[in-house]
């Protein structure tokens, strides 16, 4: 049971540091680990109102001197993060160097969407185009070859997949116009993300929830469930990009000011340094101003010929009435709304009676809804039906 809070964060702020820092998140709305006790509780809030009336001067003084430090902290906090955003607004100007660097995404990737949204696409041409991308390959056959994934013979072997058009055969074209769009996004989730090891599988099961949603949702919206899909999904680039340049840039910067204060024997500085880690809500700021924006950007350069990713993309960002939204524009709305909805109330996040009202709040019809309730969205069919 959540306690009551004077001010609860936002829902939206809640979700923001759940693909982050979901630990903080229980702190935030007031829930306690089980077993845990509140302050006021414990024997240290005893012995601490005790000691209150002996040493009552000794405390203010620590008390104040912690202020101090922590403010020192935020003042150092602030001044990296400011070098972290401009060098990350710098490298986000270059779209062509983001595509290259950061998402490895080559002229086939482009031809690869393009083919995979034709009828006409099957697994011979898919491994014609796919051939030319050699980390495709190697992603298909560690996710065909794992244990979960494991087809045996009928003397009960396993079946070691060795070869594309094995695997591309193994998961059928249905599943590959699914997996390979997720394991071109899957390029741009960053790999380091200490101290929050969680960033990585958060921001990838939100990615897959949103688009296996916009599948599912399209046909209310007069949408078509591929294109929404592929939208759904590939517009979570520009966030991915964002968080894999913050944390390197973090690092980055931190240890230049860490080498810095070493040299100029700044002790304070360099105490201060050594206390400082990646700052969620620093990133999150960041995600929020340039995130959106960079997956248009991204769409602009990679001009897919058979599918228009970028119209509805921009219109997204301009916050249509639903009435002027194109379909999948609206479409792309409700599958992240609901995405958002899904994962806070598996996590158990919602306080009281806020997720009736946040669900009163999307446009899904009520018995596609229900049904989006019955179904596992954050996982991708791997192996096809015999």
């Amino acid at each position: 049971m959540a306690e009551q809070l004077l001010t609860p964060p936002s829902i939206a702020e809640r979700f923001d540091y759940w693909l982050i820092a979901p630990e903080r998140v229980s702190v935030m709305i007031g829930k306690r680990a089980p077993g845990e006790v509140s302050y006021e509780e414990s024997e240290q809030s005893f012995t601490r109102r005790q000691l209150l009336k002996v040493e009552k001067t000794a405390i203010r003084d620590k008390l104040q001197t912690a202020k101090v430090r922590a403010e020192y902290l935020a003042q150092i906090n602030q001044q990296l993060h400011t070098l972290v955003k401009k060098k990350l607004a710098q490298a986000i100007s270059d779209t062509p160097a983001i595509l290259d660097k950061q998402l490895n995404w080559q002229d086939e990737s482009t031809d690869l969407i393009d083919l995979l949204t034709t009828p006409s696409a099957t697994i011979s041409k898919v491994e014609a185009v796919a051939a030319g991308m050699p980390w495709l390959y190697d992603e298909l056959l560690k996710l065909v070859n794992a244990p979960q994934n494991r087809r045996r013979d009928a003397r009960g072997m396993v079946i070691v997949v060795d070869t594309l058009k094995t695997a591309l055969s193994f998961m059928g074209i249905d599943n590959v116009k699914l997996v390979l769009p997720a394991l071109m996004f899957r390029q741009s989730i960053p790999l380091i993300t200490d101290p929050f090891p969680q960033v990585k599988h958060k921001t990838m099961e939100y990615a897959v929830t949103c688009a296996r949603t916009a599948e599912a949702i399209a046909p209310q919206f007069k949408a078509q469930p591929y294109p929404a899909y592929l939208l759904a999904l590939l517009s979570q680039l520009g966030r991915s990009v964002i968080l894999k340049l913050y944390f390197k840039l973090f690092e980055q910067v931190h240890f230049d000011f860490l080498q810095h204060a070493q040299k100029a024997k700044l002790r304070d500085l360099h105490s201060a340094l050594t206390q400082l880690v990646p700052d969620p809500a620093q990133c999150i700021q960041l995600i929020n101003q340039h995130g959106d924006k960079l997956s248009l950007h991204l769409f602009e350069q990679m001009v897919f010929k058979r599918v228009d990713l970028h119209t509805p993309m921009q219109q997204f960002l301009q916050e249509p009435d639903d009435e002027d939204a194109l379909p999948l524009t609206r479409t792309l709305q409700q599958s992240r709304y609901y995405a958002k909805f899904r994962m806070l109330s598996d996590a158990k996040l919602f306080l009281e009676d806020e997720a009736p009202v946040f669900r009163s709040g999307s446009a899904i019809s009520a018995d596609t809804f229900t049904a989006l309730q019955k179904q596992s969205l954050s996982q991708l069919p791997v192996v096809a039906e015999l």
